[in-house]
């Protein structure tokens, strides 16, 4: 069976001297429920929750004239990780929220072999690219429920709809951007962010799998959406 490559933010780890000790599978993460049993009824309460992280081990090999001096380099390389990528899977990617080193084994000069913990965020995401959407639209979430990111363009006043749940945008000249997977509406000039959410009135939207419904009315004139789907 083919050995797995693995791309960290976007560069193979080939290019700097350590490759997958064979083929690595992601685990499908694992679902927080909790159930109850109730005296006098039939079956168990069941409350779902969030998705776990998941926790994914990784044997690297590297072959090269030292091993102490391609380790020194790619751990610098690791610690640094914000995405992976397989090679058999390029379509989507996962976030990595923290990295440790658990062994690292020099067997002889110029070989060596280490395992890197990942602990990734529990889902796939898709790279999207951004919307403009100036007319009512409907997007198609093939996937699990989305926190999608939307730059709203308004002159004052106006309402944005989700399924036809409104979201009210009040007093902006210009742009505020909506992230629901922040939880926050902040304006960014220049690399200078506002906090804006005073200027918003409703509830971060989702995006649910199926059909999703746009609009939007009064002062605003288009939305710039990137729907970040994403998969279990």
């Amino acid at each position: 069976m083919r050995a797995s490559k693995l791309k960290i933010n976007d560069v193979y780890t080939d290019e700097y001297g350590i490759s997958p000790k064979g083929r690595v599978e992601v685990p499908t993460p694992e679902q927080d429920v909790v159930h109850t049993e109730v005296k006098g009824r039939h079956g168990s309460l069941t409350k779902k929750y969030g998705f776990k992280d998941i926790l994914l081990p990784v044997h690297f090999t590297m072959h090269g004239e030292s091993f102490k001096m391609i380790f020194r380099k790619a751990k610098m390389k690791l610690i640094d990780a914000k995405t992976l990528v397989f090679d058999d899977d390029y379509e989507v990617h996962y976030k990595v929220k923290s990295v440790q080193i658990v062994t690292a084994e020099n067997l002889i000069k110029k070989f060596g072999e280490f395992t890197v913990m990942f602990t990734l965020a529990p889902f796939q995401f898709e790279t999207n690219q951004t919307k403009t959407i100036t007319v009512r639209t409907t997007l198609t979430n093939q996937g699990y429920e989305s926190e999608p990111i939307i730059t709203v363009h308004c002159s004052g006043m106006g309402k944005i709809y989700i399924n036809n749940v409104p979201i009210t945008i009040q007093n902006i000249n210009g742009t505020i951007i909506i992230d629901s997977e922040l939880m926050n509406a902040y304006g960014n000039n220049n690399g200078i962010i506002t906090n804006l959410n005073n200027h918003m009135i409703g509830d971060f939207p989702i995006f649910k799998n199926g059909s999703n419904v746009i609009d939007f009315d009064g002062a605003i004139t288009k939305l710039e959406v990137n729907p970040r789907w994403r998969w279990v």
